[in-house]
């Protein structure tokens, strides 16, 4: 039989291989234990026999084959890399290709030359990751094909942007197969400011600071509570915004967070608003006081628009005689998106004679508000449903008995329309107890923060995202 030590000492040198990452038969690492093993063996110690004991203990040498003959070394396969692999002979170059309107991956890819069985298994491969009916117009895929000797290049890979921290693929292995694979972004978070003075609109001189136009969006909304943006804003008012930047290792912006803290100066007032959140977890904007900035309504349900009919007399441009305006009109694009002015249940929507295509929303038993001319509806939106302020609920347009694309909004006090201009709004939530000193305690620190930061941190690196 074969001595116990011999046996030890063969699973010891099996112990010490490392996993083969080529595909060698199970003999080949068989016969490297057993040579590790060999190896670790000194003929003469005490309880461990030398190899002459060895041939002794098993019979003779023609019935004990040798240990070649045990383990006969097979034929070792060409090794095979990666197209990315160092020391792999071929061609690795890159081709980028943006996604168009009516696009699908896989028309992209056969459009970029890609075998059809390639491109399959590749999209097939990249569900595992993502989705690629989530493409986006505009977005880019980078294809990485590799070319060896006088074959065509082909496939070897694909990668695009997931989501603003991750990376998405598929790469090809060495026995052809594709497999998905991620990439999480490294990102930094900074804090950036941007302010100055209004001269043409604060959208238009936000985008000059810098600005992000999502950013810009956010600020409008916050300040929507209180300021008429048609009426109220001049030249000459101002602007300062606090904001959070996540920035990729590299240095390149990857893409703007929350706001922290907004001022707007109109006439002279200066409205300071501060991010902060709850002990209970509710976010929101306050004031100095800790009161928020959330109101019952919004002044105006939609961004961009401009004031195109007051609420009173005047005459009707269609019907060619005075009549009571009981609204506000607001003059936009086609399309253009409409807010719902507060939360509340979808009383009414429908086509209402002259007002067109038109939603009422009930927000508590004395107010109400209603849009009207729409182009069309939120998808999902119905009888019953309820909304939050802010929620897109349709599209501006020119429905029922009007001139041009616009909204028409109106604010209804159990029943009877009123001036949304002159509506004294009641407040949201005011911070108390331990809250409150919270959030004394980080007004005092970004004040201190504001006073050692320049006015504009964006000017050299303005940004759409």
């Amino acid at each position: 039989m074969v001595p116990l030590s011999l046996t030890v000492a063969c699973l010891m040198g099996l112990a010490q291989l490392r996993p083969a990452r080529t595909a060698l038969a199970g003999s080949v690492a068989l016969s490297l234990g057993f040579g590790a093993g060999l190896a670790v063996m000194n003929p003469g110690e005490e309880g461990m026999a030398g190899p002459s004991s060895f041939a002794a203990d098993v019979g003779a040498a023609s019935v004990a084959p040798s240990l070649a003959e045990l383990t006969p070394a097979p034929e070792v396969p060409e090794i095979r890399r990666l197209p990315s692999e160092p020391g792999a002979r071929a061609e690795i170059f890159d081709r980028v290709v943006q996604v168009g309107k009516g696009d699908t991956l896989m028309k992209l890819l056969i459009e970029a030359g890609v075998d059809r069985a390639d491109a399959y298994g590749a999209i097939e491969a990249l569900r595992d990751v993502y989705d690629p009916r989530h493409l986006r117009v505009g977005q880019e895929i980078t294809l990485t094909y590799a070319a060896a000797g006088q074959n065509p290049a082909s496939l070897a890979g694909l990668r695009l942007t997931a989501a603003r921290d991750r990376e998405a693929g598929a790469g090809r292995l060495v026995d052809g197969r594709f497999e998905a694979f991620e990439i999480e972004k490294q990102l930094a978070l900074t804090v950036a400011r941007a302010g100055g003075s209004i001269r043409s609109s604060l959208f238009e001189d936000g985008a000059v600071q810098g600005v992000p136009a999502r950013v810009m969006v956010d600020f409008i909304r916050l300040f929507s509570f209180d300021i008429d943006f048609q009426r109220d804003i001049h030249a000459g008012d101002g602007f300062d915004i606090l904001f959070e930047r996540y920035v990729e290792n590299e240095g390149g912006s990857a893409y703007s967070g929350n706001i922290r803290y907004a001022s707007l100066t109109v006439g002279g007032r200066t409205h300071r608003l501060y991010r902060f959140e709850t002990e209970d977890g509710d976010v929101d904007f306050f004031d100095e006081n800790g009161e928020s900035a959330r109101k019952a309504l919004l002044r105006t349900p939609i961004d961009g628009a401009r004031l195109s009919s007051r609420f009173g007399m005047r005459k009707h441009p269609i019907l060619g005689y005075s009549r009571m305006h009981q609204g506000i009109d607001f003059a936009a694009a086609t399309g253009t998106p409409i807010m719902a002015a507060g939360s509340g249940v979808v009383e009414f929507i429908g086509r209402k004679g002259g007002y067109g295509k038109y939603i009422r929303i009930r927000h508590n038993n004395e107010y109400s508000t209603a849009y009207a001319h729409m182009n069309g509806y939120a998808k999902g939106l119905t009888r019953g449903k309820r909304v939050k302020q802010g929620e897109v609920i349709g599209y501006v347009g020119t429905t029922g008995r009007s001139t041009g694309p616009h909204l028409h909004y109106e604010v209804l006090h159990k029943g009877t329309q009123i001036n949304p201009m002159n509506l004294k709004l009641p407040s949201g939530i005011k911070l108390a107890g331990k809250d409150l000193q919270r959030f004394k305690a980080m007004v005092k620190a970004t004040k201190e923060k504001l006073d050692t930061m320049p006015r504009s941190t964006l000017l050299a690196r303005a940004t759409t995202q």
